[in-house]
């Protein structure tokens, strides 16, 4: 009887015995147990051997982390490296050849566009999707008016087209690329309700832009030919994305 009960306390004793949070005392008792209980001995010699394979998976899961960021931020700084030479390049083209910096704007900016772009897919964790989307949004602000001013102030071609049409139908496709976005993250719909819903917008946006840039009239929208021509694939896709995710729901 007291050596089951001896068994039972040692049994309770032992994880923090392997943890080496017992005192002395308790510690050589449990040692002088282990030696003459061959159950208790076993449990012990099991319970370092569990306890030890954790600690490796712990470790080996901290090495590959350590990889994966090391290998990310290398690939970030080749690419900030092959970016940084592609537009010193353009600009030494570009003052050779036109005598001032022209084009090379252009460049420089959608470069520098894709590498905020890389930068946030490679460091983002949380709300990824809405995050690319505001750099995706300020990227392509700042490049249609690098295009603007590079073509018209700086090589003098064109007009200023960019406040008449620009930024309006650039703004009209992004609202179009932000409330797909918007209901994925926020509302939980699955990627093929936000396909859906994004086919169903461009339907809007083609018709808007078109009437912006002066092609159709409100006449021509409510032709039927003119809407089989123009809308009608977009349609059939977006019954079809919102009946697969509707299954997929389901399931």
């Amino acid at each position: 009887m007291d050596r089951e009960l001896a068994c039972e306390i040692v049994k309770d004793l032992l994880p923090l015995y392997v943890d080496k949070m017992v005192s002395e005392v308790t510690g050589k008792s449990i040692e002088s147990h282990l030696e003459d209980c061959a159950d208790c001995n076993e449990i012990y010699h099991n319970m370092i051997f569990h306890m030890e394979g954790e600690k490796q998976t712990e470790e080996v899961s901290d090495v590959k982390r350590f990889l994966n960021k090391t290998k990310k931020m290398y690939l970030l700084y080749g690419f900030l490296g092959l970016s940084l030479i592609a537009i010193l390049v353009c600009m030494i083209v570009n003052l050779a050849v036109n005598k001032g910096i022209t084009w090379s704007l252009i460049v420089a900016s959608a470069v520098g566009f894709a590498d905020v772009l890389v930068y946030v897919l490679l460091t983002c964790k949380k709300f990824r999707l809405c995050t690319v989307m505001v750099v995706i949004s300020i990227g392509t602000v700042i490049l249609l008016s690098a295009i603007q001013f590079a073509g018209y102030c700086l090589m003098g071609m064109g007009t200023i087209w960019i406040f008449r049409y620009g930024f309006p139908i650039l703004v009209l496709w992004l609202l179009i690329l932000w409330i797909p976005v918007l209901g994925g993250t926020f509302l939980k719909w699955n990627i093929w309700y936000c396909g859906a819903l994004f086919l169903l917008l461009t339907i809007a946006g083609d018709y808007i832009t078109k009437l912006l840039i002066g092609d159709y009239v409100w006449n021509d929208v409510l032709h039927l030919r003119g809407f089989m021509s123009n809308a009608f694939g977009e349609l059939i896709g977006s019954i079809l994305l919102g009946v697969i995710g509707w299954i997929k729901k389901r399931k």
